[in-house]
């Protein structure tokens, strides 16, 4: 029976974080022996908690940029719309759809073909939205393609 390969592991956590306050306190009394050497005085414990909360943030930007990996995966998001698609193109199929299909025509259609035509076709489509044939919505597309 081979023996098990013993991988190198991280220090456990507890570790980790007794071997960072060991140098918060270490970086403390550094920090008050120079600030009484300069003749400046701090107020003790606002500079306590300042080094601990020093100290804290790096440990745990060591932890989360460090070998363990990162701290959480982000999942791709997949698309709703399948790549290579229009979302223009397909707003006006849906517009064209529903003014063929509903029961009572309304002036959508008619609306954007004008807008489309820069008021070329305005006339031809005055008055009280009325249901188009596929042959009057072409002869339009046709008229506002070739202006």
């Amino acid at each position: 029976m081979k023996p098990i390969p013993r991988v190198a592991r991280p220090a456990a956590p507890r570790a980790r974080w007794w071997w960072r306050a060991l140098g918060g306190l270490l970086l403390y009394a550094v920090l008050e022996i120079v600030f009484t050497v300069v003749d400046f005085a701090p107020d003790a414990l606002r500079l306590a908690l300042l080094v601990g909360v020093c100290v804290a943030a790096v440990g745990l930007v060591h932890d989360s940029l460090g070998d363990s990996g990162p701290a959480w995966t982000v999942q791709p998001v997949q698309s709703l719309v399948p790549p290579g698609s229009d979302s223009r193109l397909a707003a006006y199929v849906r517009l064209i759809e529903h003014h063929l299909t509903s029961r009572d025509p309304d002036g959508g259609l008619r609306d954007r073909l004008v807008a489309l035509s820069d008021d070329l076709l305005a006339d031809d489509l005055a008055g009280p939205p009325r249901r188009l044939s596929t042959a009057q919505i072409d002869d339009y597309l046709r008229r506002i393609e070739e202006r």
